[in-house]
């Protein structure tokens, strides 16, 4: 298991030196969960290390994290040259090292043991029953479709699968709204008792069969149940399962939704969907491939392998290695150097243009603007916020020493991070930071250190980052798991930001 923990977050924190946190979690879930399938190891004890060695990972280089390239802006815009490619590698692998130590020896005995249910409907706690009715002749539903039947609102029934004869013989469907119902159809349905009895009152349906629901009831050769979350970015975000855009999109079924820890029946359709919702679905199992191989959901059960286009690796790589080589030799900006390598993606047909505009994230990038005109406010000559916020810092532990002061930007961007967008504190402590340098008469760099570092750490809570809320609703966990395990963590991280960053950084009086 130490072993396991180490490999996990090592995989996570390379991946997430050059690329998005969350993405990197989010391309490593499913294995997480074939690999505790295979070795009977608890998958939530690989979840808590996936987040939060992507995280650690993500201060190594320029581009691993968000923060990293806002204090870098931030030193350019204070006359100061800003950060290269590799200037974060020797304080993030410290960190990287310690985090994953902990995790391996100590922290991963402190996540609680959850394995996956054997059954999904268990898993989601399904009430009820699962009712075989079957539509007699004279019914009032015989050849309407289900939307008019009014079967939902009328009687509480969720219509699960319909089994019809006809002249192949028994034939199974997975039903949705404009399904139209026969005389003789079986319905697999869901519901409370009060609206089978009103389906029998009113012969509009009768009891064929009653037993305590499974999945096997739910799926043959033709129709399957899966789990999925929904995935950072989806197009599903903000809609309602009720509006039937999931339906119309992939022609499934939302069966219960579970949302950090709590599982949902019934009420959930008018919900909006959040990133991290774990979804159970039923539907046809070309659809649900259909759902596997989509930008909107990481199918945790994986219904069948991901279209692979191998022969388009080797363009991929090579636009990686473009954007990294150019920016990390200084031979292009960092933004330029991006661009760069996505226009390479496009040309070379690793990447459409759809799914371009799509992997951005939309929100950080309108979070980061409007946070822009305080952060220039703040640093303004006329308002001069930041330096007299500086000054208020310096006032009260600057006699301590610059060591202090470090230590001091570290626990308060930690602090805020927790509560808000780690960009966001990015942009609003980086002008303090540089103005704390300023009234000490230091160069800027370890400070900005500290920031970017504290930015990054936040382990307390599962909605510090939105890599620790995708492994919270997938994970099952409850909120105060992240605390048990993270407190320490921050701790150890806080420890080694200020005995590394110094050694590398030094506290530099300004020339002249």
């Amino acid at each position: 298991p130490a072993l396991l923990t180490l490999a996990v977050m090592g995989l996570v924190g390379l991946l997430s030196a050059f690329m998005n946190n969350i993405g990197a979690v989010a391309v490593l879930i499913p294995a997480m969960f074939l690999t505790a399938q295979r070795s009977g190891y608890p998958v939530s004890r690989l979840l808590i290390p996936l987040s939060f060695g992507s995280l650690l990972g993500g201060l190594t280089t320029l581009v691993g994290t968000p923060p990293n390239l806002l204090v870098s802006t931030a030193l350019e815009q204070a006359g100061w040259p800003g950060f290269r490619m590799f200037d974060f590698l020797p304080t993030g692998l410290a960190v990287v090292t310690t985090g994953a130590l902990y995790m391996a020896f100590a922290g991963r005995h402190l996540i609680p043991e959850r394995k996956a249910a054997d059954d999904l409907t268990q898993e989601f706690a399904l009430q009820g029953y699962l009712t075989e009715l079957v539509i007699p002749p004279g019914s009032d539903l015989a050849g309407k479709t289900i939307e008019h039947s009014q079967v939902g609102s009328r009687l509480g029934l969720t219509i699960l699968r319909i089994q019809r004869e006809s002249d192949e013989g028994r034939v199974t469907l997975s039903p949705g709204p404009e399904t139209v119902l026969y005389e003789g159809d079986r319905l697999v349905v869901e519901g409370d008792v009060g609206g089978l009895f009103d389906g029998r009152r009113n012969r509009s349906l009768e009891i064929y069969a009653a037993r305590k629901l499974t999945a096997g009831a739910l799926t043959d050769d033709q129709i399957g149940l899966a789990e999925a979350a929904v995935a950072p970015g989806s197009r599903l975000v903000g809609t309602t399962i009720d509006q039937g855009v999931l339906r119309r999109r992939y022609d499934v079924l939302v069966m219960a939704l579970r949302r950090r820890g709590h599982t949902l029946q019934g009420r959930f359709v008018s919900m909006p969907l959040a990133v991290g919702d774990l979804l159970l679905v039923q539907g046809r199992r070309e659809a649900l491939a259909d759902m596997a191989r989509g930008p909107d959901f990481l199918t945790v059960n994986i219904v069948e392998p991901k279209r692979r286009y191998p022969h388009k690796a080797v363009f991929a790589l090579a636009s990686f290695g473009l954007a990294v080589g150019t920016a990390a030799t200084g031979l292009l900006h960092i933004s330029v150097a991006g661009m760069l390598g996505v226009l390479a993606m496009v040309v070379t047909g690793c990447i459409r243009p759809d799914e371009m505009y799509r992997a951005v994230e939309w929100r950080v990038i309108f979070l980061i603007a409007f946070m822009m005109p305080l952060s220039v406010a703040m640093d303004d000559g006329h308002t001069d916020t930041a330096r007299w916020l500086a000054d208020g810092i310096v006032g009260l532990v600057g006699d301590a020493g610059p060591l202090v002061m470090l230590g001091a930007l570290f626990l308060f961007t930690t602090l805020i991070t927790e509560v808000m967008s780690n960009a966001a504190a990015a942009v609003l402590l980086a002008p303090i930071g540089v103005a704390v340098a300023a009234g000490l008469g230091l160069e800027p760099y370890p400070f900005l250190m500290g920031i970017a570092m504290g930015a990054s750490t936040t382990f307390l809570t599962p909605i510090g980052h939105q890599a620790n809320v995708l492994v919270y609703g997938i994970g099952n966990f409850r909120f105060l798991d992240f605390p048990r395990v993270g407190a320490l963590l921050n701790i150890l991280i806080f420890g080694v930001t200020l005995a590394v960053v110094p050694l590398v950084w030094p506290f530099t009086p300004v020339a002249g």
